[in-house]
C-alpha cells in the first residue's frame, strides 16, 4: 500500500508541475495534447506533412507535445532566422532519444553533439582538416571516376538485349554511385569488384547501414516517455548490438590503415587516415573518429541517391526545363565532351534545377531537431530550457502558398 501511495503522490507531483509550467509559460498555439501521451496519437505517419498540415490551421509557430517534450515547428523565413541566427547558441543543443544517444555514444560524434568544447573542436577539425578546399579537390578523381562508372553500368545495361524493352531503376545506379564515392572518401577503398560483385566488409557496411536507419527510425513509445523505457529491454539490447557490430567493422578498417600506415609513410587523403593522423593533435577519442566516420557514411549516401533521383523525375515532368539543360551542356561542355566538377561553375542553370530540386524535395523535410539549452523567446512565446525545435521546408519562405503562389512548380528561372 506504501508503494502505492508514494507512486501515486509521485504522479500527482509530475502532473502538478507540469501543469504550473503550462500556465506559467506562452507556448505556441498548436493541437490540443492529451496526458502523458502529448500528441503522439495526432501525428500522421509522415511527420513533415502532418506539421504542414497543422502550420496552415495554427500558423507559423506551433507546439507539438511529444509525450511530455514540448517540440516547436517553425514554418516561416523569419522564425527560422530566429531560431538558426538570432539564438542560435541558445538552441545549439540537441535532442538525443535511446537510439541517437547510443550510436553516437552520448554526443561524442559532430551531428549530435550539444554545443561545448567538443563541438567546436570537432567542428574546427572538420572546417580545418577534413573539408578543405584543397583536400576535397584531392578526392575529386574519385567522385569523377565513380560517376564515369555509373554512366559505362547503365550504357552496358542499356544494350542488353532483355533490356530493351524495359526501363532501368535509375535508384539502384545512384545508390551503387553514393556507396561507391562515400566509402571509397571515408575509407579509402571499393568494396565493390569490377564484376559488381561486393566483398564481404562492404555487405556488412551495407547491413549495419539500413540496420542503423531502421532502429533510428523506431516509434516506439519508450522514445518519447522515459519512465516507460524500463518496459521495454529488448530495444535497449538491439541498440547496443547495432553498435557492437558496427564498431566492430569500423576498427578492423581503422586497423587495416594503421598498419598501411607503419609500412609506409606517403599521407593520404581519405578522411580515416586523415582522422587517424590527427589523432594525436586533436585528442580526438576512439569513440568520436567513429562517430565522425558513420556520420559521413549516413549523411551522405542516400541523400546524394535521393536529391539526384528527384532532380531527374523534376527534368522528365518538365521537359523544356530538361531542353535548357541540354541545351546549356551542350554549349559549355560540347556533345562530345565530358562533364567534370570545374564545369559546374560555368552551369548557373543547371546550378538552379539543383536549388529548386532541394526546395521541392528536399533528402531530410525536417530538420535535425534543435534543443533549448536555456529559456528563449521565439516569434514572442517562450520556449523553456530542455525544448525541442525544428524547420519544417516551408520555412523557407518558398513552400508558403501566400507567399509564392506557384509553390509547386519547378521554376529555375
Amino acid at each position: 500500500m506504501s508503494w502505492f501511495l508514494i507512486a501515486a503522490a509521485t504522479l500527482a507531483a509530475v502532473v502538478s508541475y507540469k501543469l504550473i509550467q503550462r500556465l506559467r509559460f506562452k507556448f505556441p498555439p498548436g493541437p490540443r495534447p492529451k496526458p502523458i501521451v502529448g500528441n503522439l496519437n495526432d501525428i500522421k505517419p509522415v511527420r513533415f506533412r502532418c506539421y504542414y498540415e497543422w502550420a496552415q490551421t495554427y500558423g507559423p509557430i506551433i507546439s507539438v507535445w511529444i509525450g511530455s517534450i514540448l517540440n516547436v515547428v517553425v514554418s516561416s523565413a523569419e522564425l527560422a532566422k530566429e531560431v538558426l541566427k538570432e539564438h542560435d547558441q541558445k538552441l545549439a543543443d540537441r535532442h538525443r532519444n535511446r537510439s541517437t544517444e547510443a550510436f553516437s555514444r552520448n554526443g561524442q560524434d559532430l551531428i549530435w553533439a550539444d554545443y561545448g568544447p567538443h563541438y567546436v573542436k570537432v567542428r574546427k577539425v572538420c572546417t580545418l582538416e577534413l573539408f578543405t578546399p584543397k583536400r576535397l579537390e584531392s578526392l575529386r578523381p574519385i567522385r569523377e571516376d565513380e560517376v564515369t562508372a555509373m554512366v559505362e553500368s547503365v550504357f552496358r545495361d542499356c544494350n542488353v538485349h532483355e533490356n530493351k524493352t524495359k526501363g532501368l531503376q535509375l535508384r539502384k545506379y545512384l545508390g551503387a554511385v553514393a556507396f561507391n564515392n562515400i566509402t571509397r572518401l571515408a575509407f579509402g577503398k571499393r568494396f565493390v569488384n569490377a564484376e559488381g560483385v561486393m566483398d564481404g566488409q562492404g555487405l556488412e557496411l551495407k547491413a549495419i547501414s539500413s540496420n542503423g536507419l531502421k532502429l533510428g527510425a523506431s516509434l516506439s513509445i519508450a522514445e518519447h516517455i522515459p519512465w516507460l523505457r524500463w518496459m521495454f529491454p529488448a530495444d535497449e539490447k538491439a541498440f547496443a548490438k547495432h553498435v557492437t557490430r558496427r564498431d566492430l567493422l569500423t576498427r578492423a578498417i581503422m586497423e587495416e590503415h594503421t598498419l598501411a600506415r607503419q609500412k609506409s609513410s606517403e599521407a593520404k587523403q581519405h578522411f580515416v587516415d586523415a582522422l587517424l593522423t590527427l589523432k594525436d593533435q586533436y585528442d580526438l577519442s576512439e569513440d568520436t573518429i567513429i562517430g565522425l566516420l558513420w556520420d559521413m557514411i549516413t549523411a551522405g549516401m542516400d541523400t546524394t541517391a535521393i536529391t539526384a533521383e528527384w532532380g531527374m523525375a523534376e527534368m522528365i515532368k518538365n521537359p523544356r526545363v530538361q531542353q535548357k539543360v541540354q541545351e546549356e551542356f551542350d554549349r559549355v561542355v560540347g556533345r562530345d565532351g565530358v562533364l567534370t566538377e570545374p564545369d559546374f561553375s560555368r552551369l548557373p542553370y543547371l546550378q538552379c534545377v539543383v536549388k529548386e530540386s532541394f526546395r521541392l524535395h528536399p533528402p531530410t523535410p525536417l530538420m535535425l531537431p534543435h534543443r533549448s539549452n536555456a529559456d528563449v523567446k521565439i516569434g514572442g512565446y517562450d520556449i523553456p530550457k530542455g525544448s525541442n525545435l525544428q524547420k519544417t521546408p516551408s520555412s523557407d519562405g518558398l513552400l508558403l502558398p501566400k507567399s509564392w503562389p506557384t509553390h509547386t512548380k519547378l521554376k529555375p528561372t
